[in-house]
């Protein structure tokens, strides 16, 4: 510590001593106001000016960003990056309790940056940190997730005990966010510990604040009304009114669940008039969104409406998982108001927010970090007893030598093979829990492969349903075809979570699956239509099964659309082919039609959009198309393996 700052907090300590707990806040910034305003030397009042903008940049955020601003214009030196980054901290703070986490993040990225240019890597850890939570808050789930997992891996190596704990709650946190309630409670029980052992009264405030909000979910009715009173009891120790609002707007929600709903609208009302005079507009949102959904369960439809649009008016922090959580209960309010059209509307808007938050991509992304974190945790922890091993032996050749003159080498013999017995038992211990990492992740990937099923499956019925509104043929038309396209992903991601392996798909069972849906799509049965598929033992990667799929499924919907003609005396049959050899996969798609037109086959014309998209797949997959007429149409596609 510089000696300004030295003196400075001693002269804190000094008038500190002569107040009481309630006058300390006042007294803090009072006397840091008077040592500002005071003769002394520039450093002194420098060093001042960070510790008041520091101090405030939570209670009273304007006058924080107005210190910042001072320390830029009249005492800042450019040149010295840590003075330049420590102002950085106040304007993000204060934007961040603004609730203008736009800005926040350009301040927290500015120093992530420029941290990471000079390899600080507490600093590093320290902004990263910051930006995972707002990107968390914002529903960017893969950018938290890769911020919160490296600064949780820098503290895990040289972080201080606080930044551990607090790095476990906002982990905690992020897992709540992607639906690991259990995976969330227990980094919640391990922050709580922590805080516990440090008695940190505001890290112990928010960490009983959530564990409350995770016994509500789980339906631990009592466990969350101790963990709200617990933190009501600290916040007496850290009493601000932002923490006040969180702890009236989660009991309001544990009352909701306990239905007693006239309770719950009195706490969620008090959080409201509390948020209302704070500055963060993300805590007002909550807000409004909770009161939205007590007012719409008491019958209150057009005020819960009100309260739900408000969400859509702050433009300030933005977030998705807000937003998307404002469509659905406003989507619930129009339904049961009997709002049907305006419900439809807010449904569509709502899982068109949820398919921008949760795609397939990001689920199997936060999947292979998450078990790549734990799995290096796993690693470091075998390498450290690796190296134990290594010294365990060298002791042991050692003992040799001593054994063969004396019975003192026996006995440290018999000492070094109890060592090496446990030592064992550690390493199987280690074995066990890294083979329970890769079972879970096996399940979670097996999960990630079911949400992604029923998500297309979802997509697949909504399409179906619209098509039942449409009266034009064409749109109709594509409508169906939509609706086959993303059914023969939904078959495909079916088949990867129901058998064993999860990287390569059996052709045979896929491609019955898929003609399957394509006949009852058309209303078509076998009696009418005979379809063959001979596929057995051709495996392949989910990369290229996903375009090939694709093609199969518009080869086949190609000929039951046009190839078939009324008039056609023989029964209409369609083969599925695919073989492979050294080099190649190939598929054949053969129908007893009456053949495609010459043009089409000589010149390459494409008439239709499934043409383009078959011609666009074969491109991408560097596969050669080869259609030829006889006695029906046959495509035959070749794959080079690699």
């Amino acid at each position: 510590m510089r000696i300004s700052t030295f003196c400075i907090v001693f002269l804190l300590l000094f008038v500190n001593t002569s107040v009481g707990q309630d006058a300390e806040v006042d007294a803090y910034q009072d006397s840091l106001q008077n040592i500002i305003d005071k003769n002394n030397s520039k450093e002194i009042k420098k060093e001042s000016l960070f510790l008041l903008g520091e101090y405030l940049v939570q209670r009273d955020p304007d006058y924080a960003e107005k210190i910042a601003d001072q320390l830029k214009a009249e005492y800042i030196n450019t040149s010295d990056s840590s003075e330049v980054r420590r102002t950085d901290y106040i304007f993000a703070a204060s934007h961040r309790w603004h609730g203008d986490y736009k800005t926040a993040l350009d301040f927290y990225r500015s120093i992530y940056n420029y941290s990471k240019h000079k390899r600080d890597s507490i600093d590093i850890a320290k902004s990263a940190h910051f930006i995972g939570t707002i990107s968390m808050f914002l529903g960017n789930n893969i950018e938290s997730q890769n911020m919160l997992l490296e600064a949780a891996a820098i503290y895990d190596k040289i972080g201080s005990a606080s930044q551990k704990a607090r790095i476990n709650n906002s982990l905690a946190g992020f897992y709540l966010n992607v639906d690991q309630l259990e995976k969330g409670k227990q980094q919640y029980l391990k922050a709580l510990k922590q805080f516990e052992v440090l008695k940190d009264s505001s890290g112990l405030a928010s960490v009983n604040a959530n564990l409350g909000m995770v016994y509500t979910d789980l339906g631990e009715y009592e466990k969350a009304e101790y963990h709200l009173m617990k933190q009501k009891g600290y916040n007496v120790v850290f009493p601000t009114l932002r923490e006040m609002g969180f702890h009236h707007d989660f009991l309001g929600l544990l009352r909701q669940e306990q239905n007693r709903l006239d309770e719950a609208y009195e706490e969620h009302l008090k959080a409201l008039k509390i948020r209302e005079n704070l500055s963060s507009t993300y805590n007002l949102c909550e807000s409004k969104i909770h009161m939205g959904e007590i007012l719409t369960k008491l019958g209150r439809y057009d005020e819960a409406i009100e309260q739900l649009n408000d969400v859509f008016s702050f433009e300030e922090h933005q977030s998705l998982n807000q937003e998307q959580r404002a469509y659905n209960l406003l989507a619930d309010a129009y339904e049961k108001k009997g709002d049907f059209k305006s419900a439809l509307a807010t449904f569509k808007d709502f899982k068109t927010m949820t398919d921008s938050i949760y795609t397939s991509e990001s689920i199997e992304i936060i999947a292979e970090k998450d078990a790549l974190y734990n799995q290096q945790k796993k690693d470091a922890e075998i390498a450290l007893l690796n190296k134990e091993n290594e010294i365990s032996e060298t002791k042991l050749s050692r003992s040799n030598a001593i054994i063969a003159i004396s019975l003192i080498g026996l006995v440290l013999l018999t000492i070094a093979a109890i060592a090496l017995l446990r030592l064992n038992k550690k390493i199987k211990s280690k074995n066990d829990t890294i083979t329970k990492a890769l079972k879970d992740r096996e399940l979670l990937l097996h999960e990630t492969h079911h949400r992604v099923k029923n998500n297309l499956q979802m997509i697949s019925s909504l399409l179906n349903l619209q098509s039942k509104y449409v009266d034009d043929d064409k749109v109709l038309e594509v409508l169906q075809n939509g609706r086959n396209r993303v059914q023969s992903m939904a078959i495909l991601h079916k088949n990867l979570y129901v058998g064993n392996d999860l990287n390569m798909v059996n052709i045979q069972d896929y491609f019955e699956g898929l003609v399957n849906s394509i006949l009852n799509s058309y209303n078509k049965t076998e009696n009418e239509v005979e379809l063959s598929v001979k596929a057995k033992d051709v495996f392949m990667d989910v990369e290229s099964v996903i375009p090939v799929g694709l093609i199969a499924n518009e080869l086949v919907t190609n000929s039951l659309k046009h190839a078939f003609p009324n008039e056609l005396k023989e029964k209409p049959t369609i083969n599925i082919e695919m073989n492979e050899d050294d080099n190649n996969f190939i598929l054949k798609v053969k129908d007893n039609g009456i053949g495609i037109k010459d043009e089409f086959i000589n010149k390459g014309k494409a008439e239709s959009f499934g043409q383009r998209l078959i011609a666009s797949l074969t491109k991408k997959l560097k596969a050669t198309i080869n259609v030829s007429n006889g006695s029906g149409t046959e495509v035959s596609i070749t794959l080079p393996k690699s």
